[in-house]
């Protein structure tokens, strides 16, 4: 399987506000990680995928 937020799986997360999409999508390209992120103001947040990333990269350190 491939590694999550690589260009084979990217992430995905879903988020209320283009303000918190463009936050996020800033530190997953300063990351190095690909991400599709979906902006609806309707549905709860998800961004487990995010969180998943770096709780990873917190390990590494």
């Amino acid at each position: 399987m491939s590694k999550l937020g690589s260009s084979a799986r990217p992430a995905v997360l879903c988020v209320n506000s283009e303000e918190k999409a463009n936050e996020l999508n800033a530190v997953c390209e300063e990351m190095g990680w690909k991400v599709v992120i979906n902006i609806d103001p309707v549905k709860p947040e998800d961004i487990s995928d995010y969180q998943r990333l770096m709780g990873k990269k917190l390990k590494t350190r």
